[in-house]
């Protein structure tokens, strides 16, 4: 199997584009050498969230980081 279905909310991409915007130069080749574009992936996921409800994306002091 190489793909998979999954739901995620906004917040979830939104955490997901954040990270793939913080990734240095050194780490985008090695994502892209080991499994492909992460500009990609970012336009990919920006395009999805662009449709949806981002109204309740704002900054959240009630969240614990989980690592």
């Amino acid at each position: 199997m190489t793909e998979v279905e999954i739901k995620l909310n906004v917040h979830e991409i939104g955490v997901i584009l954040s990270a793939l915007q913080l990734l240095n130069n050194s780490d985008e080749i090695h994502i892209a050498r080991e499994y492909g574009s992460s500009q990609a992936l970012y336009h990919k996921l920006s395009t999805i969230m662009e449709g949806m409800d981002t109204s309740e994306t704002g900054l959240r002091n009630d969240v614990v980081p989980s690592f």
